[in-house]
Formats: structure tokens, sequence, C-alpha cells
């Protein structure tokens, strides 16, 4: 039987041996193997207030062909079991005691669920979220890229903790960007943070400060970093809902999502070490091969975390049926605690909500005043891309309400596709999807628009306004005054006339 479950697993995994090699020596290896893995497995669950993640790297060689796996080759041998058997569908999940979560929208950033989601809590290793989010951006500006080569110092491994979750990086050691960020995010790498934050940010204070200030600018509002990594510091804190900000950030970057749903993957070999590293993702959402218990379907990401005062944390996130959805847990008394309650705030949102077209492109939902125009004083907008939302099963497009946010007029000329405005799809008073409104033609200037624009622009100014007004008011009394004058001199001349007659 145990040989049998090793021999699924092993098959599971895609782990192939040599043809020529006899079955016993096959049975033997994969034995060998395993016990290994399961070692290593257990002695990741250790707690160990100084370590940034619960689950320690694996470093061994593999015989695997592939470079990398995502969850994709699971997708088709596992099936997903409900993570609460007490659980009614559609039931809101019940997280742990002392857990704070939250799961929103990943196109909209919209919050679906949420516990004590603004109560500070200790990252530990999710902090490397904004790390590899630092990293990547960084590639997008042109300032390095997935091929720089970065020289570990021994500045970059004092603060990393050896004891901790590390790739085993050495002094001397040469790097790629691309190996750097592997090994921050699937063995969850202290050293791997460190390296990168020093290299790009040309110190580990400076870096914190750079992650700071993303964090301000993500609308992070309860959030301070004090390390690229996530070992315990008392100055070092997010919330549940800062930190689905951060992990909404980083997906929205391929590069990240390239890196973030890889299952296990292998590093080759460097100027420091004779074999290729072998990494198993320690997020179980994405791979049975360190727990068997938590393989999610269609999970695609992102992080987990442990030290002995933030708890087990996890960042999840899975795609199914056009809905992605971004899941934060921190706070979780033990591994099973993260994942379980992960996939219970998962699996409610893929049964509560579907996605639904509210605008399709091209819709004209409004119209404008148009000043100075040639031929026409208004102008209708159309949406740039039709916008999708997330709504309760059930919802109709009667209950939605289509707000479009434009100003009271525009000027000509205007060109097709000039961005005028936004619409807002709104749902019980809530927004909770947005498009773009943009001139559907061409409106050129009127030949007159000197004229118009000078008495628009005197009719626009309050002060020349009431002085218009006011001199109305006064021609306006002037000329009924003439009237009534010449009336009583009508009348006085028609008097007269009487009364010369005999």
């Amino acid at each position: 039987m145990k040989n049998n479950k090793i021999s699924r697993i092993f098959e599971h995994e895609t782990y192939r041996f040599g043809s020529t090699v006899k079955s016993i020596f096959k049975v033997g290896a994969a034995v060998l193997i395993s016990a290994s893995m399961m070692m290593s497995s257990i002695s990741g669950l250790a707690v160990n207030s100084n370590d940034a993640d619960s689950q320690s790297a694996q470093t061994t060689q593999s015989s695997d062909n592939s470079d990398s796996s995502n969850n994709s080759d699971n997708s088709q041998k596992t099936t997903q079991k409900q993570s609460n058997p007490d659980r009614k569908q559609g039931e809101k999940p019940a997280l742990g005691d002392g857990e704070t979560g939250i799961l929103i929208d990943s196109a909209s950033g919209r919050v679906l669920f949420e516990k004590d989601s603004t109560k500070r809590m200790y990252p530990a290793s999710t902090t490397k979220v904004m790390t590899a989010l630092l990293t990547i951006e960084t590639i997008e500006r042109g300032e390095i890229s997935l091929d720089t080569q970065i020289e570990v110092t021994a500045e970059m491994l004092k603060d990393s903790d050896p004891d901790g979750s590390n790739m085993a990086l050495k002094e001397g050691e040469i790097l790629s960007v691309d190996a750097l960020l592997k090994g921050l995010m699937i063995p969850s790498g202290n050293d791997a943070a460190c390296a990168l934050a020093d290299y790009i940010g040309k110190s580990i204070p400076e870096f914190a400060d750079m992650m700071n200030r993303r964090a301000a600018e993500l609308g992070c509002t309860d959030t301070h970093f004090a390390n690229p990594s996530g070992l315990h510091d008392d100055d070092h804190y997010t919330t549940a809902a800062d930190m689905a900000k951060i992990a909404r950030a980083a997906m929205s970057l391929d590069k990240f999502r390239n890196i973030a749903d890889i299952a296990h993957i292998k590093i080759p070999p460097t100027n420091k070490t004779e074999k290729e590293r072998y990494y198993i993702n320690t997020n179980g959402l994405l791979s049975t091969m360190r727990y068997t218990n938590f393989y999610y379907k269609g999970a695609n990401g992102i992080k987990t975390g442990h030290t002995s005062k933030a708890g087990n944390c996890l960042v999840s996130s899975a795609k199914r049926d056009g809905l992605e959805f971004i899941g934060v847990i921190f706070g979780g008394k033990d591994v099973a605690d993260s994942h379980k309650d992960s996939i219970e705030m998962l699996d409610w949102g893929f049964e509560t909500f579907n996605n639904m077209r509210a605008l399709v492109k091209d819709d004209m939902p409004c119209e404008i005043r148009v000043k100075l125009g040639k031929s026409t004083d208004s102008l209708t907008l159309s949406v740039v891309e039709s916008v999708n939302v997330v709504v309760p099963k059930g919802t109709t497009a009667d209950n939605l309400e289509i707000r479009p946010n434009i100003p009271e007029s525009v000027s000509a000329p205007i060109s097709a596709g000039t961005q005028i405005g936004t619409v807002s799809v709104l749902l019980g008073g809530e927004e909770i999807g947005s498009g773009i409104l943009v001139a559907n033609r061409d409106v050129e200037r009127s030949f007159f628009w000197p004229v118009m624009a000078a008495a628009d622009a005197l009719w626009s100014n309050i002060i020349t306004r009431s002085i218009i007004i006011l001199l109305g008011i006064g021609v306006l009394a002037f000329i009924l005054m003439f009237i009534r004058g010449m009336y009583v001199n009508i009348k006085r001349s028609k008097h007269k006339r009487r009364r010369r007659r005999p």
C-alpha cells in the first residue's frame, strides 16, 4: 500500500525514470526520494520565531524533464474537495479564532468578504509579494532585466537568517534576477529577498523605504515594512485589506504571474554550486508535492508566510469560469488553518458570484452638450471596451444602474475616440465596475467660434454675467419707462384735444 501510494504521487507529478532501469530500482529510488521529501516537509513545520516561512527550501537534484511546472499538471488528476463539509453551499466562511481575512475580486478590487481585514497583523513571508512587485516594476522601467546578474555579497546575507527559509546562497555566488525571483517566491528564500533588495535599493533600509512608498501609492493605509523578507520586526506590519491591494497590483504584471503559480522548479548550477537546485512551492494550493490535501483547482498563486508571532499566513489566488479572486488569511494557527480557510473563502466566492456583461463595447449610454460646434450642439459618447462585473448569482441587468461621470459640456473641435469621461456600474448604490467614455465621432469648430467663444467666456464669468444681467434689467426698465412715458404723453395729447373742442 505504501509503495503504491508513493508510485501514484510520483506518477502524478510526472517524475520519470530511465526506461532501462529495472522496476525494483524504480521503487527503491522512489522510496528514498519520498522519504527525503517527507522529512523536509515535517521539519518545515517546526516553529521558529526568526523563520520568515514555515516551509524550508527543497534543495535536491531532480529527474523532472521540465524546468518548472504550474498547477495545470494537477488539474486533470485531482478532484477538488470542499474544505469544510459542515459549511452549507453559499454560507459565508467562518475563519478560525484570531484569524483575519479578506476576499476581493481581482479585476475590480471590490471586497466580497472580510473579517477584521483592517486589523494590524505581522505578514511574515507574504511580505515577499511586495519585494517581487518592486523588483518586477524595476524591470518594467528598464533599469534591470531578468537576465541581470547579481553577485551575492556578505552584506546581502547578514540579514537573511540562515536558520530560516533560504535558497542557501553563498558569498560570491552569481545568479540572475530571474533565478532570485523564483527563489524568493517558490521556496520563500530570505537570502534571495535580501539580495534583490540590496541590489535594487542599494541597501536594505533604502529598499524598505521604497516598499513603504509603494504601499502608500497603492492606498495601503496601515502598512509599514522594515525588511524585504518578512522576518519578525515589531515595526513590520500590514493588514489583510492592504495586502490584498499589494497582491492585486502584483498579479496585474505578467512576469509576477508567471512565477507565482509555479508548483516546482529547477535552478541551474552556478559558479558556487555544482548541482541544480530543486524547489517545491510552499503554497499547498498549487501542488500535491508537499501537501496532499490542499491542492485547489484553478489556483494560480500567490505566497505563504510563517513566524511564531505572525502565525500561518497565505495570500491566495484562483481563477475559474471568467472569475478571479484574491484571498488573504493572516494568523492561522497552523498550515492547515491558513490553507483550509483560504479554500473556504475561494469556494464561497465561486459559489456565490458570477460574471455579468453590464456594457458592450461601443454601447452609447449618454450624450453631452457641445460648445462652438459647427453643425451640432450635442455629442453621443460610447464605451471603449465591454464592462464585465462580478455580481451575486441571480442578478439581472434590471438590477444594475448605469451612471455616466461626464462634465456639463465640451468645446469643439473634438476628435472621435477622445476620452470625455467614465461610466460607473452600480448595484444597490455600490460601484461594482466602470468603463471609459469617448466621443463616437468628430465635431468641427464653428466658423463663428471667436464670437461664440467670446460670448461664452463673458457669460461664464460670474461678475460679467451679473453686470450683463443688471444691464439687461436696466435696459428693460428703460424700455418700460419709455413706453409708459409715451403712453402718458399720448393720453395727455388726447385730453388736450378734447378740451379744445367747442
